[in-house]
């Protein structure tokens, strides 16, 4: 709805400037938060790189959208001033979240990883033992 240009340096200060100078001032001040800011830019390159391979899908709805009104990009910038804006601040709680629940990824990925490294060892050996 709002113009690219307007919408670039609106970008820039939301999901990068602001959580920059929140990571500094968390960095200079050795606090807790941290760890937090830490996850925020992970998050950050990591949702990049998901959105330079499939931002196809995710633009699915909004391309629906767009034929009334389109709010693509002010979605992302609401989202990210959610995440980061010192009186929300969800990205602590996402942070929460993830690090309660990071133990049982942990099993259940080793499990699962466990069990497909079996499956190919099996296979190897198969294979092995068909051309020798």
């Amino acid at each position: 709805m709002l113009p690219y240009i307007i919408l670039l340096p609106i970008w820039l200060l939301v999901a990068i400037v602001l959580p920059l100078a929140q990571t500094l001032h968390a960095l200079e001040a050795k606090s807790e938060d941290r760890k937090r800011w830490l996850f925020y830019w992970i998050v950050y390159a990591m949702s990049g790189m998901f959105l330079y391979y499939f931002e196809w899908l995710i633009n699915i709805p909004f391309y629906l959208l767009s034929f009334y009104i389109d709010l693509y990009y002010e979605t992302q910038i609401l989202l990210a001033l959610v995440l980061v804006f010192p009186k929300t601040m969800y990205i602590s709680k996402v942070h929460e979240h993830v690090e309660r629940n990071a133990a049982v990824a942990e099993t259940v990925g080793k499990s699962k990883f466990k069990d497909g490294a079996q499956v190919a060892y099996g296979k190897f050996n198969e294979l092995k033992e068909k051309f020798l």
